[in-house]
């Protein structure tokens, strides 16, 4: 099979959602009611992208697009992409090399970007055999942050699922079960403004500030995306909620709060086993627990390892145009990176 075979091109946005939903492993950050609003809080430009062979498409990527004033060049990110996966199965080795192939070629050959993409966390693809495959494509790994997450498979039932869960996080589900809990759920404004309640008390007792907000989120409204807000109550007040977010064949968790009395009932317990149902009744494939960090919060790290989910941990790669091009456009990065530190701090 050779990089011939393979040819790249645009999309129109209109067409996106089509063509993003033939692929099993297209998550929120590839949908178009997601991207485009990714794109403008950032000043960048998308570029909606089918790679084909034969004429079929055997691979997308919505991209963002942020250049240098005055250079036409700049960053070309492909976050949970390229989306690869028209079936079950990961496509073979060499069909995955020259779809990165055609990006690079494209985007940092062509155009003159430091091209960065991260894929999918429903692609599964084992870290060290991806980093073989980009590093064949011309992409080497780069020190930005990986997303590392779990993901549970939502093709089984409940009693397969509760068998899946370690013994102590089985143990503190069925104490919230049995804490006289009830759920509300749904995207309503009321819901919306209670959830944010909970989550700001809950921002000031743990000190945190996340760099997208559920507001961000909540202003989001299209097809290919859609959000629910699930509220655990008890004794007729709102002690923990959590927005889960849909696209596909994948559901998210995006964003959690727990009050002090939620936590005495285990109440993250209860909206975690809920937001799995509900995914599921959705028609999603997968629920991806929404990431993790061992090291600045151990506790939700250990939460989600519990639950014995498929691991998933999705690099950055990156592959660098010729000449000055990348000097340039990454000097230009640092610079603004030390001085948005500085205006943070």
């Amino acid at each position: 099979m050779t990089e011939t075979a393979f040819s790249l091109h645009d999309v129109a946005s209109a067409n996106w959602p089509e063509l993003i939903a033939c692929f099993r492993d297209a998550e929120f950050e590839q949908s178009l009611t997601y991207t485009k609003a990714a794109a403008e809080r950032v000043g960048a430009r998308l570029r909606f992208v089918s790679i084909n062979r034969g004429g079929a498409s055997v691979a997308a990527a919505a991209l963002r697009i942020k250049t240098l004033p005055l250079f036409g060049r700049g960053i070309a990110w492909l976050p949970s992409g390229p989306v690869t996966r028209t079936g079950a199965a990961v496509p073979d080795e060499q069909t995955q090399i020259a779809i990165l192939s055609a990006l690079r070629k494209q985007f940092a050959e062509k155009e003159g970007h430091v091209l960065r993409l991260r894929m999918p966390g429903a692609a599964f693809c084992e870290p060290a055999e991806f980093s073989r495959i980009a590093h064949m494509a011309g992409f080497s790994k780069t020190s930005h942050t990986p997303y590392c997450s779990y993901a549970i498979d939502l093709d089984k039932d409940d009693d397969a699922l509760m068998a899946q869960f370690k013994g102590k996080w089985r143990t503190d589900l069925r104490y919230a079960l049995r804490s006289d809990l009830t759920l509300e759920q749904g995207n309503s404004p009321d819901l919306q403004t209670r959830f944010l309640s909970l989550f700001q008390q809950t921002q000031q007792d743990k000190g945190f500030q996340p760099d997208i907000t559920p507001q961000f989120h909540f202003a989001l409204a299209g097809p290919d995306m859609r959000h629910q807000i699930l509220i655990a109550r008890k004794d007729n007040q709102d002690i923990a909620g959590i927005v889960i977010g849909i696209c596909g064949s994948s559901a998210v968790y995006l964003f959690g709060a727990t009050s002090d009395a939620g936590r005495q009932v285990r109440a993250g317990y209860f909206l975690t086993w809920q937001g799995i149902s509900l995914a599921r009744a959705q028609g999603a494939a997968w629920y991806d627990l929404g990431g993790i960090d061992a090291v600045a919060n151990p506790d939700v790290a250990r939460f989600k390892e519990r639950m014995n989910g498929s691991y998933i941990d999705a690099p950055v790669f990156e592959a660098l145009p010729g000449g000055l091009s990348s000097t340039v456009i990454k000097s230009a990065e640092y610079i603004y990176q030390r001085l948005k530190g500085r205006r943070a701090g």
